[in-house]
């Protein structure tokens, strides 16, 4: 069989990085290991085609030379997904979607002709044999979470690798915490499923034969959710990166507990890792709490972030505003937590109730749902159940917030902060690759001489010779990455904001009656609140 496997295409997000890429010269952030994992279980006898619309074209000939359309999609692919599903059904050629947009709202997806619904490992030998057959069922859905020690290496010889800024690969699925906002233990549960260190490694070295340099994403939602075999991988990818001089390094997502592990972070950064994006959410201790986001509770945060950045760790933060346990004073409290930490990538949404979450099934119990998630990608728009907050205070404060985080004066400002507290570990540096050596001096060109920004950038750069010239490179990193956040947050969100607040009735507020919230103690008492920079400084 001829099978043709597409990835739709990604709507510009705060992840999408697509205002950076540019300067590297790269035309997508990630590739699609979803696909070329599944890629690699199929046949060997099947003919396979691989086409990433986020890096090309997908033409009417290509569906039409498949025997079947074979699709995946997260949430905020959706518009993406449904013009592929229709131009198959146009062309008369069967599809086939899977992955989280299925998993999560596969009663959406009429227009597709067959749907895998959770994992695809145990099921795909079935699917396959009833395609051959050609008695393919409409539904196909997990039974038991598959094994994942069986689990192939991904086809990535399938990838235009140089089209992709970073690599990626999976070492875990699921997560042992159980917040009430989170899908992840939805679809993949709270006993976290590994695959073996031979398997991981076998896979690292399959994308160092690629001749990719740079960075790779380990994609597990919580990596250190297994930490004793963690603790067994580590050592054998610092003795590997050492052997092989693969000119590789990593990021992952992890719990902020990690900080509590000194022992682990140093075995992470010795293995090669330099960031990791942690979970946050909100400073308030009481949200926390309601949230199920206990993990975080109890631990100074911002020493917690501190102590990783010494240790040699980046830390990017998540952060959602709109739980029952926020007040009013929540927008200035983000913004003053977000600059003291000094995290730079500081990702802000509006707290979304996802299909099958504890909190979906709360907010429906409550009589608060509106309407199912938001599925852009970026949560700027509203909320999907009523919030405590009334509709118009909760945009306007999430408006401050991101005008204040991403005003560019303030973001360099957390840059240097940030500097300043990370002490870089020379077992986790690698060669620069040509495309980052040109996407720097394109940026001291473009956004030191030609962005609207540029006296904040100079003076960004003026500081950073002058006091961290070793760690100009990441300085440099930085400055491209805020581009985009800058960018896109001026261009895109606020604009796009202040549409719906100007859209929402002049009438009586549409929120619930307020809550009545517990004293807490001031996160950040040394520190001033950020104010409204002009996004022209």
């Amino acid at each position: 069989m001829r099978a043709l496997l597409v990835n739709p295409l990604f709507p510009e997000t705060y992840w999408s990085q697509c205002h950076a890429l540019p300067f590297v010269r790269r035309r997508c952030l990630l590739p699609p290991l979803g696909l070329i994992t599944v890629a690699a279980m199929l046949p060997r006898s099947w003919e396979l085609e691989l086409v990433d619309l986020n890096v090309e074209p997908l033409s009417d000939g290509q569906i039409q030379a498949a025997d079947v359309v074979m699709l995946t999609g997260m949430l905020a692919q959706y518009p993406s997904v449904h013009d592929v599903l229709a131009r198959c059904r146009r062309l008369g050629v069967r599809s086939i979607i899977g992955g989280p947009y299925a998993t999560s709202l596969p009663e959406r997806l009429a227009d597709a002709d067959h749907i895998v619904i959770g994992e695809v490992e145990e099921l795909l030998d079935d699917l396959v044999a009833d395609l051959e057959a050609g008695r393919a069922g409409r539904v196909y859905r997990e039974g038991d979470k598959p094994d994942l020690s069986r689990a192939p290496v991904p086809r990535y010889d399938l990838l235009r690798t140089g089209a992709y800024h970073h690599m990626s690969l999976q070492f875990s699925r699921g997560c042992p915490f159980a917040c009430e906002f989170c899908d992840v233990v939805a679809m993949f549960g709270r006993r976290p499923r590994t695959k073996s260190s031979t398997q991981v490694m076998a896979e690292l070295e399959s994308i160092r034969k690629t001749g990719f340099c740079g960075d790779v994403f380990f994609v597990d939602d919580n990596f250190i959710g297994n930490k004793r075999l963690v603790r067994q991988l580590l050592p054998q990818i610092a003795d590997w990166r050492q052997q092989t001089r693969a000119p590789l390094t990593f990021y992952t997502e992890a719990s902020i507990n990690l900080s509590r592990d000194e022992a682990l972070a140093d075995e992470m950064v010795r293995a090669g890792f330099t960031a990791a994006f942690v979970g946050i959410e909100t400073p308030s201790e009481s949200a926390l709490k309601e949230s199920g986001k206990l993990q975080n509770a109890g631990l100074d945060l911002v020493g917690s972030v501190h102590r990783l950045l010494r240790q040699g760790l980046d830390v990017w933060g998540g952060f959602i505003l709109g739980f029952d346990e926020e007040g009013d004073d929540i927008f200035d409290r983000m913004i003053r937590f977000v600059q003291q930490s000094a995290i730079p990538y500081a990702m802000v949404g509006l707290l979304q109730a996802m299909p099958n979450t504890p909190l979906y099934r709360r907010m429906e119990r409550e009589g608060r749902l509106q309407g199912l998630p938001v599925v852009r990608g970026d949560q700027f728009g509203c909320t999907n159940f009523l919030t405590r907050l009334d509709p118009r205070t909760m945009l306007d404060g999430y408006k401050h917030v991101l005008e204040s985080l991403y005003s560019p004066s303030v973001y360099f400002e957390r840059c240097i902060r940030n500097l300043e507290k990370w002490i870089p570990s020379r077992s986790s540096r690698r060669r620069y690759t040509i495309a980052e050596l040109s996407g720097a001096f394109r940026s001291l060109i473009g956004q030191g001489k030609s962005s609207g920004y540029r006296k904040s950038y100079r003076e960004f750069i003026r500081w950073v010779l002058t006091h961290q010239p070793s760690k100009l490179g990441k300085a440099l990193a930085q400055a491209i990455v805020g581009h985009h956040l800058i960018t896109y947050t001026w261009e895109t969100v606020l604009p796009s904001l202040e549409r719906r607040i100007a859209d929402l009735s002049t009438g009586p507020a549409l929120g619930l009656a307020p809550v009545v919230f517990r004293d807490e103690p001031a996160v950040l008492t040394s520190d001033r609140p950020a104010g409204r920079p002009s996004a022209s400084t």
